[in-house]
């Protein structure tokens, strides 16, 4: 799912939750199965999306920019950053494995 609006999206969970309703968020969420881990990527902070974590209970493993000062094409400073493919595709096999893992 691609997220252009973090803030509203964001926004608009808290005051769903405050009215007592359902949410986009949940609403996008509830499609996935239950205990899915979820991998956010973005060129922000890694923490820009981790509150999707509490919409339904999902792992979240967050990837994004946490520092600055990068200078390269994109691609090389995507790598450099750990937001390029190759990362995204590691990461999102280690919350499958973790999602499978059974809870103690």
């Amino acid at each position: 799912m691609a997220i252009t609006s973090p803030d509203r999206l964001h926004r608009d969970w808290r005051a769903a939750r405050a009215r007592g309703e359902s949410s986009l968020a949940e609403r996008l969420l509830a499609r996935l199965q239950p205990g899915a881990a979820l991998v956010t990527v973005g060129d922000f902070h890694p923490a820009t999306l981790s509150w999707l974590g509490a919409v339904e209970g999902n792992t979240i493993v967050p990837l994004g920019v946490d520092r600055f000062g990068q200078s390269g094409d994109i691609p090389d400073r995507y790598r450099a950053y750990g937001i390029d493919s190759d990362a995204i595709l590691d990461d999102a096999d280690r919350a499958c494995l973790t999602a499978l893992r059974p809870t103690e």
